[in-house]
């Protein structure tokens, strides 16, 4: 007995409204946003009942990070998997060669072959990679969606369960700046923010770093 046919475009509309659903019900939200000091990228932290291991952004490279929204597993799979791809790539030519366009591409391949199979349930998960350019004018963000589809741009991105219309930042954001408005969007108290920094002051080759919760909770008092 042959198998029911199912037109293309009806299981690619229900598996997008699968994944859409999940990740604008999650609860999980994440901000990416150019700043003086850099690009940052703020989070719900994960509760205290979860592995501290259990993060929404990740350090991949030199100048690039990684901000996930969706199923844990799948995002801890991703961050593996550009980790590895970034090393073997600057191995293989130059560290500077290591871009986020790359790295986009390569997870874009992954999600969207998964996507395309309608016999596998498809990644759970947005993500978002962050280059920090060599100077300002050359940040990226790229962000890639469930089906693979990437989108380039300078502007901040917003990630998951979260008004997008409460995301009010000045030309000329510091990163407290975007602490205090991603504390808006997300509905979140400061002490409950999960902040990473690709600092573009750093004279190391690593520019990525966490902020402690000394620093995030200062961001309240920075205000000018």
């Amino acid at each position: 007995m042959l198998p029911a046919y199912i037109p293309p475009s009806d299981w690619v509309a229900d598996r997008s409204k699968f994944v859409s659903d999940f990740i604008r019900d999650g609860g999980d939200g994440v901000i990416v946003a150019r700043c003086v000091e850099g690009i940052a990228l703020v989070a719900r932290q994960c509760g205290a009942d979860l592995p501290k291991g259990m993060r929404s952004v990740y350090e991949i490279h030199d100048r690039l990070a990684l901000a996930a929204v969706g199923l844990f597993h799948e995002a801890e799979e991703l961050r593996v998997a550009g980790i590895r791809f970034a090393d073997l790539r600057a191995y293989a030519y130059d560290r500077l060669d290591v871009t986020g366009r790359s790295l986009a591409s390569m997870y874009a391949r992954i999600i969207g072959k998964v996507f395309a199979r309608p016999d596998v349930k498809p990644y759970q998960i947005q993500l978002t990679v962050a280059e920090l350019g060599l100077v300002p004018s050359e940040d990226r963000f790229y962000t890639i969606d469930f089906d693979g589809a990437v989108r380039a741009s300078t502007g901040p991105v917003v990630m998951g369960m979260v008004n997008e219309s409460l995301l009010e930042l000045p030309p000329s954001a510091t990163v407290s700046d975007v602490i205090r408005a991603a504390s808006t969007v997300l509905d979140v108290e400061l002490g409950n923010l999960e902040v990473g920094l690709l600092d573009r002051h750093v004279s190391t080759r690593r520019h990525f770093r966490r902020l402690d919760a000394a620093t995030v909770l200062g961001a309240d008092g920075d205000r000018s």
